[in-house]
């Protein structure tokens, strides 16, 4: 099963150069520990449990400068079921025809 783990951060509440030396860290670390980026989903191809206790001990290891909480800076940090997710970018199925020659 192909796991997503969502990870906003709060731009609103912290520095924006912040931000990005955070989101370095928490990508850097999440690819290291075996997950795939895309834009700012991480997946990876295990069991929900098993895909949120990595997430989450890959996010609170992540080494900050001293008395830096990661978790101040996360807006959003969410784990779900990606095979059902629905790229709109591309046209609907239903307008797809198979053409027999």
């Amino acid at each position: 099963m192909r796991y997503g783990i969502m990870i906003n951060l709060d731009y609103e509440s912290q520095l924006y150069d912040d931000c990005g030396r955070v989101w370095r860290a928490i990508r850097d670390a999440m690819l290291a520990a075996g997950f795939r980026i895309e834009g700012r989903l991480f997946t990876i191809e295990m069991t929900a449990p098993e895909a949120c206790a990595i997430a989450r001990s890959v996010v609170d290891g992540v080494d900050l400068e001293p008395g830096e909480d990661v978790f101040a800076f996360l807006k959003e940090f969410y784990g779900y079921d990606n095979s059902e997710t629905v790229n709109l970018l591309l046209p609907p199925s239903e307008r797809f025809e198979l053409l027999e020659d």
